[in-house]
């Protein structure tokens, strides 16, 4: 058989399981969001199930390698994504998030369908069923309850700066510029960047302000405070904290699916003059897909943490710096006045 005929029905199957992913994303996009629709498990798992499926099934006439079975889905999906990318239909950040997930579940479709198609006794054309079945696990999943889950996570970062100059930056972080930020995979993938963070003494306690590129503002309370030593505040999101188009709004933080609660700020002097710096945050995850969605979570809430923990001792040992050359300066021009005294 020649390659132009062996790449024609597979290229077209291609295109239709690519096409039933989109149309899947916009018939689950308008169902209201009670209903989970777009992170319900018939999207999340059942679409690209039946994507990688329909691709196998377009080379039922071809003899191919498994590699092609488990790898060949992931076409579909990478064009699937596409779609759902230039219709807007999805942002980075849910693109970047889910297409792990889509590429591991086309390839149990890829090879779900390879099985019955060499097992299969019945006219092969009635396999092409599987196009429904995100609509058949929709219907059966409606009485599933979301689970709710809270975890914490733990970061240190050693800082070359006394607990004092550590503490004055975590209160009054001002004008963050992207340098300063070391790279991260959450503001590669699209999640906004710190602008400033401050604290602010009002007539309820203390307050943190907090902003982020894209107009995104929120606030937190802070709740526990020991000097120089710990802080701890839990944030309040509200309508406006996130302006359309901030964030996609299936991770949007303090939303339905996730939100982060507090946080809290550990400082530990060592004997060298140095300070521990340790960051304790704790997050929720209520979905129906915890299995994948908590370690998705945590991957990039460590990764986010990591991030202000370099940031931090950035600005700290910078500040350090800067007030070791200034007291060296002033040092050196008290010296020279002695020595001028001494010279009269």
């Amino acid at each position: 058989m020649r390659a132009s005929s062996i790449w024609r029905p597979w290229f077209v199957w291609i295109i239709g399981g690519a096409a039933l992913g989109v149309l899947m994303r916009v018939l689950f996009g308008a169902i209201p969001e009670r209903f989970s629709g777009p992170m319900s498990i018939a999207f999340l798992v059942g679409t690209p199930v039946a994507a990688g499926a329909l691709t196998i099934y377009g080379t039922r006439h071809i003899t191919t390698s498994w590699a092609f079975v488990i790898f060949g889905p992931w076409a579909t999906v990478a064009l699937m994504m596409l779609g759902c990318a230039l219709a807007l239909l999805e942002g980075s950040i849910c693109i970047a998030l889910l297409t792990p997930l889509f590429l591991v579940c086309a390839s149990i479709g890829g090879i779900a369908m390879e099985g019955m198609l060499r097992l299969s006794k019945v006219r092969q054309s009635h396999l092409k069923v599987v196009a429904l079945l995100p609509i058949a696990i929709f219907a059966a999943e409606g009485s599933m309850p979301h689970r709710t889950e809270e975890r914490e996570l733990r970061s240190t970062i050693l800082v070359e700066a006394p607990p004092s100059i550590v503490w004055k930056e975590i209160l009054r972080a001002t004008a963050i510029h992207p340098s300063e930020l070391p790279f991260s995979l959450v503001h590669f993938i699209g999640v906004p960047r710190p602008v400033e963070g401050i604290n602010i003494q009002s007539i309820d306690g203390e307050v943190r302000y907090s902003t982020w590129e894209r107009g995104v503002k929120f606030r937190a309370v802070v709740t526990e405070r020991a000097e120089q030593e710990s802080i701890t505040w839990r944030y309040v999101f509200d309508e406006e904290s996130f302006p359309e188009g901030a964030m996609d709004k299936h991770v949007e933080i303090g939303g339905r699916y996730f939100d982060i609660s507090d946080t809290t700020f550990n400082l530990s002097p060592t004997p060298e003059g140095q300070t521990e710096l340790q960051i304790v945050a704790h997050y929720r995850v209520t979905t129906r897909i915890n299995f994948y969605a908590i370690p998705a979570a945590t991957l990039l809430g460590k990764d986010f943490i990591d991030t202000l923990l370099g940031f931090y001792k950035y600005r700290s040992e910078r500040s350090e710096h800067v007030g070791m050359s200034t007291t060296m300066a002033s040092d050196h021009a008290h010296n020279r006045e002695l020595l001028s005294m001494g010279d009269l």
